[in-house]
């Protein structure tokens, strides 16, 4: 049987941080292939979209682990860029790699992780044999959560960042994306999915819609246009949110999903 790749991310650093090494010896002792590198803490430039190419190609690597402290997965930054890496690489790899959370000072809080981490494999890194359990999780194929939306990031320093969100199936009249935390929208198109459109047409635009659901306050933008699988509805995030807001237009169907960060 070939070695199965595996990316390690390293988000421990600074004084007191733990070393890579013995982790990278567990899972070769495991069989895997490993490579990595540690998390680049620059979220102003947008640094995690290097990581996101490495991983959404689809000869990456078949395993993705992120290794990290609870303090490492507190960082606002740090989650919203490990969840939009996340969703470029659901939302272009063919064949999905698996995903593993290692706890380097015990298991991970399911529900205090991003949404869109949620599913991730999570790993006591504390306790014994931790390393044969993530062997164990690509015996099964990967495969991603069933979302009613699609999610998509393109990031760069000269266009800044741009959420791309649709339909996963059949088709929305319409489509909007809230941001909350102090994050603004500053610009929105449609166009076919996968890049966005040089030129657009928006219908029956909105901007600047405050939104009340639960306890936070969203800023929202939408457009009434026809929505396929194949096509989305783009937004310019200026700043970090703390959750987004997605859904069809307001005046055509209420419901929305939130993805918290």
């Amino acid at each position: 049987m070939a070695q199965k790749s595996l990316w390690l991310t390293w988000m421990a650093t600074g004084d007191g941080a733990p070393s890579p090494q013995g982790t990278v010896e567990a899972l070769s002792k495991c069989g895997f292939s490993v490579t990595g590198a540690p998390w680049v803490d620059a979220p102003k430039e947008f640094a995690w979209t290097e990581l996101a190419e490495q991983l959404k190609a689809d000869g990456g690597p078949d395993v993705w682990v992120i290794a990290a402290r609870q303090q490492d997965l507190a960082n606002l930054d740090h989650r919203f860029g490990l969840s939009m890496v996340t969703a470029m690489v659901r939302a272009d790899r063919k064949k999905l790699p698996h995903i593993a959370i290692i706890g380097l000072d015990g298991m991970p809080d399911l529900q205090g992780l991003p949404t869109l981490l949620q599913s991730c494999k999570l790993i006591d890194g504390v306790a014994a044999g931790w390393a044969a359990k993530v062997l164990t999780m690509t015996v099964a194929p990967s495969t991603a959560p069933n979302e009613p939306f699609r999610l998509r990031v393109s990031a760069q320093k000269v266009l800044g960042m741009w959420i791309e969100v649709g339909p996963s199936s059949g088709e929305w009249s319409g489509a909007m994306l809230g941001v909350a935390g102090g994050a603004k929208i500053s610009n929105h198109a449609v166009g076919p999915q996968g890049g966005l459109p040089e030129r657009t047409v928006l219908e029956y635009k909105l901007e600047g819609l405050e939104l009340e659901v639960g306890r936070d306050t969203y800023v929202a933008w939408a457009v009434q246009n026809r929505l396929t699988a194949t096509d989305s509805y783009y937004v310019k995030v200026d700043g970090t949110p703390t959750k987004l807001l997605v859904g069809q237009h307001p005046d055509v169907d209420p419901d929305v999903s939130v993805v918290s960060f």
